[in-house]
């Protein structure tokens, strides 16, 4: 059976639901308290990429999708059921209990956010969850949510700080930096032109878009770290088109990439982007970044990224 997958188990189950449009501190520990359910194997309920309930429609997505479910693979989880909204969408909260838990997914115990909503137009919390799982003798298991600095640990607080370029407070909420991984593309090669190669990733629709500027960053390739500097924005100097990208230069590798998809995780906010007078003066300032963010980005490699490579499961 495949990890994302539309058949349905043949064990009894533990369920963690959610959204989970990204996989931060607060839902991994709502995972680990699937994991860690005695004789049950733990699976996932969640959505198609494709297709969002209408509350989480135009929030923008925090990583890849690929990150986050080797995220939950490497928190234990066996499978992942994510249908299309639309198939569950008009179902009463009763009727996804009955039926999509405890039929179809064969589910003894629910594990879930304090403010998970479900049924139709989210008309139902955790008081009816727990109701419902008396009901058809199941075990619900609220989790409550994780604070930090005073607030609770959300999607939206990490939203604001990759918004506003401050990648230490997105990976003091998650656990792990902010990742870019889309498909490595062809670029101008004005960077090769000067002895600064780089692979140009557009930023994909409907994700977040972090201030545009220079990052100290780290790519991770064939199952290594390397330094590196992106730049996130619209290249305001050489380019014209107007649409966000990511364009790194990766310190101590020469290799063709175009084609695959690369993670690459943005560690500190160095400058903001800016218009240079001259593809020579970028370039300068370039070289300055590069330096610099090497220097930075092997710190961050040699402290945690070994931490952060088993956490995602790469």
């Amino acid at each position: 059976m495949e990890f994302i997958t539309t058949e349905f188990p043949q064990k009894e189950t533990a369920v963690a639901l959610g959204v989970f449009d990204g996989v931060h501190r607060g839902h991994r520990e709502v995972l680990r308290r699937a994991v860690k359910s005695c004789g049950l194997e733990p699976w996932v309920f969640t959505f198609s990429e494709k297709s969002l309930p209408t509350g989480k429609a135009g929030a923008k997505r925090l990583e890849p999708p690929e990150i986050k479910f080797s995220i939950m693979k490497a928190c234990g989880i066996a499978h992942v059921y994510a249908p299309d909204f639309g198939d569950v969408k008009d179902l009463s909260g009763e009727e996804f209990v009955r039926d999509i838990l405890k039929e179809k997914l064969r589910c003894k115990k629910v594990v879930c956010g304090t403010d998970y909503r479900f049924g139709h137009k989210a008309s139902c919390g955790i008081a009816e969850m727990k109701e419902f799982c008396a009901k058809y003798g199941m075990e619900c298991c609220p989790v409550e949510k994780i604070f930090d600095k005073g607030e609770a640990i959300s999607s939206t607080r990490i939203r604001a700080a990759a918004e506003r370029g401050d990648m230490p407070e997105v990976e003091n909420l998650t656990g792990y930096p902010f990742c870019i991984e889309t498909e490595i593309v062809k670029g101008n090669k004005l960077g090769r032109e000067f002895g600064l190669p780089t692979i140009n990733q557009p930023i994909a629709e409907g994700y977040i878009i972090p201030k545009f500027g220079v990052y100290v960053s780290a790519a991770y390739i064939d199952g290594k770290f390397y330094p590196a500097v992106t730049n996130v924005g619209v290249k305001p100097t050489v380019s014209d088109e107007n649409k966000p990208a990511a364009e790194t230069n990766v310190i101590g590798l020469n290799a063709d990439l175009y084609g695959k998809k690369v993670p690459v995780f943005l560690i500190d906010f160095v400058r903001e982007e800016k218009v240079f007078e001259s593809r020579e003066e970028l370039f300068a300032r370039i070289a300055v970044d590069r330096s610099n963010a090497e220097r930075l980005s092997l710190r961050w490699i040699r402290t945690r990224g070994e931490e952060t490579a088993k956490l995602l499961g790469i």
